[in-house]
Formats: structure tokens, sequence, C-alpha cells
């Protein structure tokens, strides 16, 4: 079967995809595996030319990340950069790059990979300035290292460094206590360059200590060193120990290792390498003006290299002191803010707390004055029913029998009479009798021979609108009061007036008796009470011989 037009475009088709995809992922491939090539040159070099390369490379890369705007990318090569020109012995450069690379870090966003990166400078800035004899700041910078350590070999390397640190300047016995601390966690550290490295300083203590052990772990990290392939790790060995058969006295095997060490140095074309090598060689000379020279030269090295230091990362940390203080401002500015604003809850709080204690407190009034209504209505219930209908009974058997004890029927009559009014007095209104009436019938009933009561603007007042508690309460104080008026005023004028106003209405009471010394008794406190529970006052005014009033406002 001949394969027809659109079969063979399918096939072109899938083989062009196929085909551009396996270019792509090949560039993408050996992108990937140049960076990992040039990490390797730049880390672990084995010749000059390795520097020269990565140091293209990464400072190609770095320009490109700025063009493009990728602060993490121009981070990530500065590392390696700072790291290329710490390695060829130019501090000051390499100083420099690491502060810029700080910066960068401190307008990023704060994440575990920053966090991470800023270690690795931090470590490196360690390094830089125990070279530069800089003891408390290498010091403080390891520290603040440690504190962003997040695995095994990165507290392992940082308690390593801070050894070196305290070797450098002498300080043997803290040198030896942190290198411990990195041996401990060897069992916990795959990876073989790391533990060459704790080694061949702990080697380096000991041995300084005038320990056994001490050559044996040197020449172990040497061993490690050797089956890695790594040069310049290989030359810091045969250094350490050109140094310890110095020390020794073995000069023959002191000036073996020292040639070895020049050699490798010439390899790496690294200027400071080969300075401590030919250094080392001519201390061996039994030239007394080689050595003399040596001396001097050291001294020139020693100054050199605190003129070289510029300070750069003390005049970031000097920005970061002033950055550190206005973040410190704003912080107590906004806790001042924050103190005002818990200042106002709080106040809040209070007020909302006694507003509803007022409240609670009123309903609990108007509970217990509804309560009082209840046993009121229920005490004159038991009267009518059981007091006041047997006496009329008794008086109409009496009636019927024609009983002319006319005084014991007058008597009881009274009785009658008496429980009548007790049980009104307690009795409850009923909602289908208008509310007027049975004011007016109380107003009324205290009008007699003796006392004319005068009522003014009751029918003025929209009684239907009126709630039934505060009606029964307005009720039982004008009770209270006419009661009042008929035991102790000798009153012949009450007045009675009722007047509305915008937010209720007032009544106002006045009586020409003969008035007291105001004391709220039982009665009077009762009336107060009373008016109180529904959110109204009441006011007396009275004096001896001037009458009585009483001004209530609902």
């Amino acid at each position: 079967m001949k394969p027809n037009l659109s079969s063979f475009l399918f096939l072109f088709s899938l083989s062009s995809v196929l085909l551009f995809t396996g270019i792509q992922y090949t560039f993408a491939q050996q992108s990937i595996d140049n960076e990992h090539y040039y990490k390797a040159l730049a880390l672990k070099p084995q010749s000059a030319k390795d520097l020269m390369v990565s140091e293209i490379y990464f400072n190609r890369n770095y320009d490109k990340a700025i063009k493009e705007g990728d602060t993490i990318l121009a981070i990530r090569n500065l590392y390696y950069i700072a790291s290329i020109a710490y390695k060829k012995g130019e501090y000051n450069e390499s100083e420099q790059t690491a502060v810029k690379a700080l910066r960068f870090l401190d307008a990023s966003t704060p994440s575990p990979h920053i966090t991470a990166t800023r270690k690795s400078f931090y470590n490196l800035l360690g390094l830089m300035y125990s070279e530069q004899k800089n003891k408390p700041k290498a010091i403080e910078l390891y520290t603040n290292a440690f504190k962003m350590s997040e695995s095994a070999s990165d507290s392992a390397k940082i308690y390593n460094n801070l050894s070196i640190v305290y070797r450098k300047f002498d300080d043997i016995t803290n040198a030896e206590k942190e290198i411990l601390k990195a041996y401990q966690l060897l069992p916990r550290i795959s990876d073989t360059i790391t533990h060459a490295l704790i080694l061949d300083n702990y080697g380096v203590i000991a041995s300084q200590l005038h320990k056994a052990n001490g050559i044996t772990l040197m020449m172990k990290a040497l061993e490690l060193r050797v089956s890695q392939k790594d040069s310049s790790t290989i030359y810091t060995s045969y250094s350490h120990l050109a140094d310890y058969y110095d020390r020794i006295d073995d000069e023959e095997t002191s000036k073996a290792y020292a040639l070895k060490s020049l050699q490798l140095a010439e390899k790496l074309n690294s200027a400071s390498y080969k300075n401590r090598a030919l250094g080392l060689l001519v201390k061996l000379s039994d030239d007394p003006i080689a050595r003399a020279y040596k001396k001097l030269n050291d001294s020139i090295y020693a100054a050199e290299k605190a003129k070289l230091n510029q300070y750069a990362l003390l005049k970031y940390d000097h920005s970061e002191y002033k950055r550190a203080a206005l973040e410190s401002q704003l912080e107590k500015e906004k806790q001042e803010s924050r103190t005002i604003y818990a200042l106002l809850i709080v106040a809040f709080v209070v007020l909302a707390s006694v507003f509803l204690y007022f409240v609670i407190r009123s309903r609990h009034k108007k509970e217990k004055l509804q309560q009082v209504f209840h046993t009121e209505s229920r005490i004159s219930k038991e009267i009518h029913d059981e007091i006041a209908s047997d006496v009329f009974q008794v008086m109409t058997r009496l009636e019927h029998k024609e009983i002319k004890h006319k005084v014991l029927k007058n008597e009881l009559h009274n009785l009658y009479l008496k429980t009548r009014d007790i049980s009104k007095k307690h009795s409850v209104l009923n909602d289908d009798y208008p509310f007027i009436e049975y004011l007016e019938e109380l107003l009324e009933s205290y009008n007699d021979a003796q006392t004319n009561v005068i009522i003014k603007g009751l029918s003025g007042i929209a009684w239907d609108t009126i709630p039934q508690l505060k009606q029964l309460t307005l009720y039982r104080v004008l009770q209270e009061l006419l009661i009042n008026m008929k035991k102790h005023s000798e009153a012949s004028i009450v007045v009675i007036m009722f007047t509305k106003d915008q937010n209720g209405f007032q009544v106002n009471y006045s009586d020409n008796g003969v008035g007291t010394t105001l004391k709220k008794r039982n009665g009077l406190q009762n009336t107060e009470n009373r008016i109180q529970s529904i959110n109204g006052t009441i006011t007396f005014v009275t004096h001896p011989d001037k009458g009585f009033k009483a001004n209530i406002t609902i």
C-alpha cells in the first residue's frame, strides 16, 4: 500500500516536533551541565586556567542576569565571583563583591533559599576577615552564619572555620574546642572533601598541642584529598605537613612538602599560594640573609593585607545599623499605635460593660417590679375571694334573720369596705377596661367632703400608647401619694396635673396640707423605686405648713 500525501506530512511534522524538542532539551541540558562544570572550576580549581575561565563565565552570567532583572540569579553568580577572587588572594575585591550581594539579599523577599545564600556569604566573609587579621569580625560572621545552618555539614564547616580563626590568632584552646564539635558531626556527613577538611584542621591543632594523633589525622586528610584529585585542598595538606615537620625539626621532609606545595601553587597560578610556599622554603634555608628577608617580607605582607582591607563590610554594617535604628523607631511607633488601639478597645469594653450592667440592672428592676405586681395581684385575689366574700355572706345571713345587732352589722360592713379597699389597692388592671377610667375612678375615690381633688389634663395623654407596666406603675405611685395625703397631710385641696412633652409626659401633684420635713420612709421610697424602675424620675418638695409637691416625669 502506497503512503498517501497526508500520511507523509503527518510523519514529517511529528519528526520535526521531536527533533525540535530534542534540540531544546540538548541545549537546556548543556546549559545546566555547563553551570555545574564552571561551579566545579570555581570552587575546586585544579589550575590557574580553571579560575580564569570560570571567572569569565560567571561575570558574563551576572551581567546577563542584571539586564534581565533576575536578582536571584545575579546573587548566585556574585557568590562564585567572590569565591574566585578569594582563591586568587584578591581579598578586597572578594569582599566588595560579597557586600554587593548582601545588599541584593536585603532587598529580596525572605525565604529559606535567601537565608541559605546569606549564610554562604557570611562564611566567605569570615574567611576573608580571618586572612585580614580581623578576629572579632570573623567570629561575628561565623556566629551569624551558624544561626542559619540547617544541616550537620553546615554546622561542621562553621565550627571548622571558627577553629581556624582561633588558630590564626594562637588561641589553640578555643580552636581545639571548636574543631572537636565539627569532628563529632563527621558520622552524619557523607562528603569526602568535608571529612578531609575537618580531619586536616584537627590534625594541625592536635600537632600544635603536641598530641600524637596530629600527624595521623593530617595524613588521613591528604589521602582523602588525593583520592578526590582536588589540587587546591591537596596544596593545603602539603603546606600543613611542611609546617608540621618544620616544628619537629625534620628539615628534609619539611622541604619536600614545601616543594610539592610550590609546584601546585604554580600549577594553580595563585600568588598567595606561591608566596606562602616560597616563604616556607626561605625559612628552611641556611642562608641568614634569606631568612632576614623572609622576616621583613612577612612584615610588609601583613601590613599590605591590613591596608587592602577597606572595611567595606564594616561600612555595610554601619548602614545596616542605621537601617535597624530606623526600623526600631518605626516599630516603636507601631507599638505606640497598638497601645493606643488597645487602650481604646479596653475603654470600649469597659463602657460596654458598664452600659450592659445598667441595662441588666434596669431589666432586673423591671422583672422585680413585675414580680411585685404579680404578688400584689395574688394577695388582692386571695383577700377578695377568701375574706371579702365570706364577710359578705355573713352580712347577708344576718340581714335575712333580721338580727338587730346594728353595731355588729355596721362593724362587719366597715370590715367589708376595708377588705374591698385593700383588694382594690393591690388589684391588677384589666386590659379590657380603659386605663383613663381606672385613673379617674382612683382619683375620684379620694374626693370627699374633707378633700377636693382637682384633675387637669388627664384626657390630653394618649394612654393607649403607654406600656401596661408604666400605666400600672403610675397608678400605684398616685395611689401611694393619695393614701399618704389622707393619712398625714390634712389637705383640703389636691391638684393633679397631666402634661405632655416631646419625650413622654409629666404628672405634677400638689396639696395644701400641713407639709413636713422631707424624709423618704417606706411609702415615698417605694414610689421613687417604682418610677426609677421604668426609667422615670420623681422629685418631692415639702416644708412644714407649706404643703406637699411631687413632680413625676415618664
